[in-house]
């Protein structure tokens, strides 16, 4: 690569460019960048990774093929496609020999920046392809300063239980000027949702997602040019409380909203007032109280009267004894007696939920207009912004929203409307959430509208209650859609994941009880000529059934009255899978929808409880969460999270992670603040990029902090390399496997991750250090587990031959602990023990594992050959089992539709961490295994693998993944007379084994070349292309023929 002046690119590229003849079959698709398939307004990183795939278009039957190999590649960047076309290029990389699809760029960027890029490759004969479609990114705002004069606006002195705001400013744009560019760049706390000239500037929902508001928060970009007019124009802005302000006291008695269910409460902060009149220059302030202020922290002083005379300075000390703050730099002002002062949250945090402080609904924005002859308009958020209190009457993150459509204002958002009205007011100055706080761009895809499900049924339980079910259990919002009625009218929307015996929503596992009994959305109509529509904008709910009162006494509700819409972080979908079971497509489904209920603005645990970000929930479901939905951008924000979930304070607590990202409640101290396998995520995330996409350049990032994690553990956890990790195998059945066995785990695959990525970044001398650590720890791990007598690991190795779990063994053969000699000896003991772990009836194995040890178990069984007893457990009803998932009962009449969080069917009914059994569906029945998973598993091997097994009485299946090469797909079914038919689709640019079940008249495909045999397999290699296969199969150990299966299980049916 190298950086190229545009005058030197212009003189040698444009005529080698129209001289080169294409002659290549492969073109050049999929262009990302930084893992985004989109073309983002406002990447922050200034040395973002781009990739492409390559597609060959035609068939190919030849020894070698086009598509067979990349030999080289070439990327050129202009500040505009028409500078690509002519060669005014910024950046290239010059013909790059080699077989990468992606390359970090390496030219200079700024703030505001425009990009376009196109790659040409060359083929396996060295023929180059044309050039790809352009593509194209913009940079955001990547200083602070580049905000200029925005300051954050909030409605003056509103109380929480005052209806939200609204924010509009009208501007002009001048007779006869052409805009060429405009730009909004906003940020509201909690959730904003902006128009211009009453039009929709996004389909985005939910923005802009969950943030620790004390360090950071997320700002959008919105091209808005096509709204904009001649004449008058009106950006409009609606705020949310959203997780910013999540408080059970914000109640509606209008509306039956007396008791607000939340997990967690957001705490308040400083709040205060000026003792004394202050000078300017001055740097310390008496206040009435104290109390809630941080070191570090923000200071506000004068927030009242709209904010005029605000000044925020950074507290340096607090004296208690005197009620005195002292910060920096002087006031500018002087302040009166009496002046309200406020605090920020905690942005140094060492225990507390620094992300849980409150922040009321503010906004800051930037809007840039350009023309076409060259002048320029900026608006700035600012006093001059209107607000009102608006329709949105209450708006809560977890109990919901109440909207009174008689409280609208007409046209607020549009060229006519009237500012000078009593409705409106002038905007306050506000402060920011915290000096600390940075405005930030998102990484990760946005939350999106995926679906809309209509009613299978609906039920009348009771008098004037009906019941609309959508047959899945999803993250979404009932929307509303009413006939004319008149004004005054409170509909009430409530959803739930179960029923009660009586056909009424119980809403008991998403969490109502002692933290709150009310999660409902209310409408009050308005009285409109022709219908009124709504759904709620702010938050969203897991729900199947919706349940609607308060119609008018003898209106029955046509099926259409109520839609369930499912919104999800707009990730792309990574893979497929099919089967002719359909107990296993059920399942499937289920792991499928659970996995797209939790992909929001964050991976959460659960849509509705809790929607936290726990980060275990996703590091150990991942083998089945990525072949599901591509997270390579995704992940970078996650890393964001993590990290500034970091304790950076200097206590005992320095370098921990908490045990949920955004931190919001809890903290980092006690169980469920301080536990090695949801902490190491901070080392596990960057490890995974690279496993799944081989991006390198978080790793490299946020080196610090990894090594700041690992230094915590080593300082405050390891006992002869031995850690104890408090939550041991959450939510196991028996919650019997030691958090000693979990923990030592934990930490091997910590400083494992370590060791590798010390290795990618180019620091030898850790990576020496690393890697030694870890086989001390494997040893350690032996050593202290293993128990001669059984043959088994247990919970005391030798001292006790008690407690010698499913996940014990598993967790010791995933991690490839086991020597050699024993590998086979604690498998059958696995098995073994899934076949006599206690259940209702008796018959057939349980899988037990939980958070840690389940994804462990279904690996180390499917490639110690036991598939059978992974297929047998599915056919299990009772607990634990996926079938006692399945089973009908008075609260699911036809079973869940998501997995549960528990093997109990308790807590709640949507969540991620027992659907590891996804990933076997993918990599066994399907046959598709992409690449190692090393960052948290030994077993599956670092290349594109086809090992489709033919399982129970399964005659078909299919899947697809989308690989950083291209898609892979496999199709297989078995005929009648037992012969299994095999296609399999290899992206361009590599290779891949294909591992045949044991049969004879083996049939391949004319690519295909023998490359040996394994245990009752043949095995080939096979290029890039689609190749077939047939065989005829024979019978053996967790691998049947289907008609030999049907008679030897026909007890089950």
């Amino acid at each position: 690569m190298r950086f190229s002046s545009v005058l030197a690119t212009a003189a040698l590229a444009v005529v080698p460019t129209l001289a080169i003849t294409h002659n290549s079959t492969v073109e050049v698709v999929q262009l990302t960048v930084d893992g985004r398939f989109d073309q983002p307004l406002d990447l922050e990183n200034t040395r973002p990774t781009l990739a492409w795939q390559i597609h060959q278009t035609n068939d190919c039957f030849e020894s070698i093929c086009p598509g067979d190999r990349q030999t080289a590649y070439e990327v050129q960047a202009a500040a505009s496609s028409e500078d690509l076309q002519t060669g005014k290029l910024q950046w290239e990389s010059g013909k790059v020999e080699g077989r990468a699809q992606q390359v970090r760029f390496d030219g200079q960027l700024g703030s505001r920046d425009a990009i376009a890029w196109r790659v040409r490759v060359w083929d396996a004969n060295g023929a180059p392809s044309a050039w790809s479609e352009i593509s194209s990114w913009s940079m955001g705002l990547l200083d602070q300063s580049d905000w200029g004069e925005a300051r954050w606006i909030d409605y003056p002195d509103r109380n929480e239980n005052q209806s939200l705001p609204i924010f509009a400013r009208r501007f002009e744009i001048p007779e006869g000027k052409e805009v060429s560019k405009a730009y909004l760049y906003l940020s509201g706390v909690g959730m904003h949702y902006a128009t211009v000239n009453s039009e929709a500037i996004t389909d985005e929902v939910l923005a802009p997602g969950y943030s620790n508001y004390q360090l950071s928060s997320e700002y959008r970009t919105y091209d808005i040019k096509q709204q904009l007019r001649s004449g008058a124009n009106v950006v409009g802005v609606k705020l949310g409380n959203g997780p910013a302000y999540v408080r059970r006291s914000v109640t509606n008695p209008a509306v039956g909203r007396n008791a607000p269910y939340s997990w967690w409460q957001s705490q308040l902060k400083g709040n205060g007032s000026l003792v004394n009149d202050v000078q300017a220059g001055s740097t310390s302030v008496q206040l009435n109280n104290v109390e809630n202020y941080h070191l570090g922290g923000s200071i506000n002083i004068d927030t009242g009267n709209g904010g005029d005379k605000l000044e925020s300075r950074v507290i340096t000390t607090i004296d208690n004894s005197t009620n005195t703050i002292s910060f920096t730099p002087g006031l500018t002002l002087e302040h009166t007696a009496g002046a309200r002062v406020t605090g920020s949250g905690n942005n140094i945090a060492a225990s507390d939920a620094s992300a849980g402080a409150a922040v009321t609904p503010r906004l800051i924005g930037r809007l840039e207009i350009t023309y076409s002859d060259g002048s320029t308009n900026t608006i700035v958020t600012d006093r001059s912004w209107h607000t009102a209190l608006g329709p949105l009457v209450t708006d809560n993150w977890y109990s919901g929203a109440d909207y009174d459509a008689r409280r609208e204002i007409a046209d607020w958002d549009g060229p006519n409307v009237q500012l000078n009205s009593s409705n409106w007011i002038a905007a306050g100055n506000a402060p920011p959430p915290n000096l600390a706080t940075r405005l930030v761009a998102r990484a990760a895809e946005v939350i999106r509208v995926q679906e809309h499900f209509t009613p299978i049924s609906v039920t009348n339980p009771a008098n004037g209650t009906w019941v609309f079910d959508f047959g899945q259990n999803m993250a979404g919002w009932p929307l509303l859609k009413l006939p004319q009625m008149p004004a005054g009218i409170t509909i009430r929307m409530t959803g739930a994941e179960s029923l009660n015996a009586d056909g009424t929503v119980n809403q008991t596992s998403i969490g109502i009880g002692n933290r709150g009994t009310d999660v409902f959305n209310t409408y009050t109509t308005a009285g409109h000529a022709g219908g009124e529509t709504w759904h709620p904008e702010f938050n969203y709910f897991a729900m199947q059934w919706v349940q609607v009162t308060g119609l008018p006494a003898g209106f029955t509700p046509s099926p259409d009255l109520i839609t369930a819409v499912r919104v999800q972080g707009d990730v792309p979908v990574a893979g497929t899978f099919t089967s002719s079971n359909a107990r296993v497509n059920r399942i499937h489904k289920m792991s499928r929808y659970s996995f797209m209920s939790n992909t929001m603005s964050v991976l959460t645990d659960c849509p509705g409880r809790e929607k936290l970000s726990y980060p275990a929930d996703y590091t150990m479901p991942i083998g089945a969460i990525y072949r599901n939905v591509h997270l390579h951008a995704f992940l970078r924000t996650t890393m964001h999270h993590l990290v500034e979930g970091q304790s950076i304070a200097n206590t005992s607590m320095a370098g921990n992670v908490a045990l949920k990202t955004p931190v919001y409640d809890w903290g980092y101290t006690g169980r469920f603040g301080d536990e090695i396998n949801w902490g190491n995520a901070i080392v596990l995330v960057p490890a995974l990029m690279y496993d799944l996409y081989g991006d390198t350049s978080v790793m490299e990032t946020y080196y610090e902090q990894m090594t700041d994690f690992v230094d915590y553990i080593q300082r405050e956890k390891v006992e002869g390399h031995i850690v104890n990790a408090a939550l041991a195998d959450w939510v196991e059945d028996d919650d019997r496997t030691s958090g000693r066995i979990t923990g030592t785990w934990g930490y091997y695959h910590t400083i494992s991750a370590m060791a590798r990525m010390a290795n990618l970044t180019g620091r030898a001398e850790d990576a020496d250090r690393y890697a030694s650590l870890a086989l001390e720890i494997r040893d350690a791990f032996n050593n202290a587990f293993w128990n001669n007598a059984t043959g088994r690991y247990t919970n005391f190795g030798n001292n006790s031959t008690a407690n010698a779990t499913q996940a014990a063994q598993a967790l010791a053969l995933d991690a490839g602990f086991v020597p050699e000699d024993r590998r086979e000896q604690v498998l059958d003991a696995l098995v073994e023990l899934t076949y006599s772990y206690p259940s209702s009836d008796g018959q057939g194995p349980h899988l037990s594992g939980g958070t840690i040890g389940m994804g462990p178990i279904v690996r180390a069984l499917s490639a110690g050959g036991r598939d059978d007893v992974l297929w047998e457990a599915l056919q299990q009803n009772d607990r634990p089992s996926y079938g006692y998932f399945l089973a009908p009962t008075v609260e699911n009449p036809q079973g869940f539709t998501t997995i549960g969080e528990r093997w109990t069917r308790g807590s709640s009914k949507n969540h991620m961490i027992l659907a590891q059994i996804d990933e076997w569906f993918h990599a066994a029945i399907a046959g598709i295994q992409p690449t190692a998973l090393t960052t948290i598993s030994d077993i599956w091997e670092n290349k594109l693998i086809f090992e489709p097994k033919v399982i129970g009485d399964i005659d078909s299946a299919a899947g697809t993944y989308l690989t950083p090469w291209g898609e892979a797909r496999s199709s297989w079914n078995v005929s009648a007379a037992d012969v299994f038919s095999l296609t399999v689709t290899v992206p361009a640019n590599i290779e891949a084994e294909v591992r045949l079940p044991a049969g004879s008249n083996v049939q391949a495909s004319e690519r295909a070349r023998v490359s040996g045999a394994g245990n009752s397999t043949a095995i080939y290699t096979v290029p890039s292309g689609t190749h077939t296969f047939s065989t005829t199969l024979h019978a053996s150990n967790g691998t049947y023929s289907t008609e030999s299966y049907r008679r030897s299980v026909i007890f089950f049916i």
